[in-house]
């Protein structure tokens, strides 16, 4: 790793299955500890570029090449392709980093990431194709199945359009949900509607949409669900590591959550920072650190999305510790993690909106940054992923031993993501 520079080395190339548990999670967390410092070495370049990123609807490509040379789109690619395949709780970490500089960047960088690890557990054939470039591949996703598809002899014919795949602009693939399964198509094979994406939170993030037209899919870059769900992904056959053994479901669901964390703290930095020079314009003047409303709503703001952090990171050590001693979470420990995530998100909203009437009124300008930390927040916090209530439900029924969502007769991502 190069501090200066913010890069992060290529990790050694090695299956790892000469590995003792106790070993692989050391690497893991070795090799999270790099590409943690390398991540604090471009916080400052994802800064400068917030307007750029708010101006034109998508992370600005030199934000792009500099998460890139920090090893974030390599932090879930398998070893043998040159990834890093790092412990979830460094990738996490990173990636509220990077929210604490742009909301917009941490989403993407998280979004496009946890595809790598879905690809991972599919066919082999298709991972040699997806890393043919090398570890730092892209793709993108929409998983509802708003398009429409048809079985053919060797695959399927795709046709119509799918909306909100943040980051398309920078993926060189995306992943499209279809019910039962999802799809995987390379670029030349869909289009990107630029003018899809008009939205007045996490602006950056680009989710547009994506047309497909009489577009075949071979069976082989399909990730069926219940393959999951009856544990054969065949990605195992080359990616039998703790890593790629967590749930794929828990690691998607949990991702977003990091994107609300860090960016809720870098707006705290950034209120902080403005509050031990700011005046209150209205009655004396005087500093508006003498003001005890202020005290108190922050101290409790503060407080309460550090707690959420650290949770939400420990639940991660956790659920990698258990990958590693050859174990597999249930559903009550999986929808915990569930649930504090979404948990997480709506804890940070509510603790940036404590703070918010004594931010005094220049935090409206467009030029400060608290005021669109407000509405990325707003924007996360309606993502299916923020779901508290729906989360809650599904953690209460693991907790009270009821029977879970039936993924026979829906399986869908919805109903997998309680029992894998």
């Amino acid at each position: 790793m190069h501090a200066t520079t913010g890069t992060m080395e290529t990790a050694p190339v090695h299956g790892g299955d000469d590995k003792s548990p106790e070993e692989y999670a050391e690497r893991a967390y070795q090799v999270g500890s790099r590409y943690l410092a390398a991540v604090d070495g471009i916080l400052d370049e994802i800064r400068s570029a917030r307007a750029e990123t708010e101006r034109i609807g998508q992370v600005p490509d030199a934000t792009v090449a500099a998460m890139t040379r920090a090893g974030v789109f390599r932090a879930l690619t398998p070893q043998q392709y040159g990834g890093l395949e790092m412990a979830p709780a460094a990738f996490f970490e990173g990636i509220m980093k990077i929210a604490g500089a742009e909301a917009s960047a941490a989403w993407i960088g998280g979004q496009l990431n946890v595809h790598s690890f879905e690809i991972a557990l599919m066919d082999k054939r298709l991972q040699d194709e997806f890393w043919a470039d090398g570890p730092d591949t892209r793709a993108s996703s929409s998983y509802a199945p708003t398009g429409q598809w048809k079985q053919v002899d060797g695959g399927y014919r795709l046709n119509g359009t799918w909306g909100f795949s943040s980051g398309v602009d920078h993926a060189e693939w995306v992943i499209l949900g279809g019910g039962d399964r999802n799809f995987v198509l390379p670029r030349r094979d869909f289009s990107v509607a630029q003018d899809s994406w008009d939205v007045a939170g996490l602006k950056g993030t680009g989710s547009k949409s994506v047309t497909v037209v009489d577009a075949f899919v071979p069976d082989y870059r399909t990730h069926v669900l219940d393959d999951t769900y009856r544990d054969r992904n065949p990605g195992w056959e080359v990616n039998d590591r703790p890593l790629y053994h967590v749930s794929f479901l828990s690691i998607f669901n949990s991702t977003m959550a990091n994107s609300a964390i860090g960016a809720t703290l870098g707006g705290f930095e950034e209120f902080i920072a403005d509050s031990k020079v700011r005046r209150a314009r209205r009655g004396t003047g005087v500093a508006v650190t003498e003001n005890p409303h202020l005290l108190v709503r922050l101290a409790g703001a503060v407080s309460n999305v550090n707690t959420v952090k650290q949770r939400h990171l420990e639940n991660w050590r956790r659920l990698f510790r258990i990958a590693c001693d050859g174990r597999v979470a249930d559903p009550e420990e999986r929808m915990k993690v569930r649930f504090e995530a979404a948990d997480a998100i709506a804890v940070s909203l509510d603790a940036l909106q404590e703070i918010w009437p004594v931010a005094g009124a220049g935090a409206i300008l467009s030029a400060n940054h608290l005021q669109r930390v407000v509405r990325d927040l707003h924007a996360m916090r309606v993502h299916g992923s923020a779901g508290r209530e729906a989360a809650a439900t599904l953690y209460a029924q693991s907790l009270l031993g009821l029977p879970g969502p039936d993924f026979e007769s829906n399986p869908s991502m919805r109903t997998l993501v309680y029992y894998r």
